[in-house]
């Protein structure tokens, strides 16, 4: 039985990146996300860690 998916046999990287694509300027790129961080919700503190402190004493 042949295999109906030959495997793609690949490139040397020096064949590979010999053309590469045009290169982009910085004015025509968009942010992808806010470039502000997202306010901590645990303001640096470890809920859990605290939690185990207060109440793992016994």
């Amino acid at each position: 039985m042949t295999d109906p998916m030959p495997a793609k046999q690949e490139e040397p990287a020096a064949e590979k990146y010999k053309h590469l694509p045009a290169a982009v300027r910085l004015e025509d790129t968009i942010a992808t996300h806010d470039p502000d961080a997202p306010a901590d919700p645990t303001l640096g503190r470890d809920p859990e860690t605290e939690f185990l402190l207060r109440h793992g004493g016994g």
